[in-house]
């Protein structure tokens, strides 16, 4: 089964044109200043096989893509995990972002790895550094890599590496919780935290 934390129709902040995302439960490596470390504590998650998984994707008219994040996508059951991505490739044209913790280089030489990298556009790696955080568009610090997997979005690899603009959206779920998607910047948590604990407004940053 996967544990889902969290999952969005529509994300405009999460790589290139309107995604799907998908953000997985769990992740054991605990990055200082991780802005999904609150979501990570919790035990509240959903588990769905691959194929309501797949299902969920392709009911989502309209969108360009699937980003996956967490959590830890790579901590999940990793044949499960590429059951799913393998079905949303058969049957969609979408793309597929995914970030990790983990560098590309490691995840490539595991075997149980491959067939989850196998169908994947574009992988994110690297740990999250606080004092790395520059801005950098769609990634959380400098060591960050985008690993262009495939053609899909090759011909774009400059603009994105030079691109210094993030954006979040915010949104309010039907039991009062404040939901925010992208990467803000740490300085910009630190201060919406302080306010919402101020005004007693629970908030969930992924």
């Amino acid at each position: 089964m996967l544990h889902v934390s969290r999952k969005k129709e529509f994300c405009n902040v999460l790589g290139p044109g309107v995604r799907s995302v998908i953000w997985f439960h769990g992740c054991l490596r605990q990055c200082p200043g991780c802005i999904a470390g609150t979501m990570n504590e919790i035990t509240e998650y959903e588990t769905f096989i691959p194929e309501q998984l797949a299902d969920w994707v392709k009911n989502n008219v309209g969108i360009e893509g699937l980003t996956l994040s967490g959590g830890e996508p790579f901590q999940q059951p990793l044949d499960e995990l590429a059951i799913f991505l393998m079905l949303v490739k058969q049957n969609t044209d979408l793309s597929v972002l995914c970030y990790t913790g983990y560098c590309y280089e490691e995840l490539n030489k595991q075997e149980s790895a491959i067939p989850v990298l196998q169908n994947i556009d574009v992988l994110i790696d690297g740990e999250y550094r606080q004092n790395e955080d520059f801005g950098q568009r769609w990634r959380g610090s400098a060591n960050q890599q985008f690993h262009f997997l495939t053609k899909r979005y090759k011909n774009q690899e400059n603009e994105w590496n030079h691109t210094f603009e993030r954006q979040i959206e915010i949104e309010l779920d039907m039991n009062g919780k404040l939901l925010i998607s992208g990467v803000p910047s740490k300085n910009f948590i630190n201060k919406l935290t302080m306010e919402l604990q101020r005004r007693d407004v629970n908030a969930d940053f992924s």
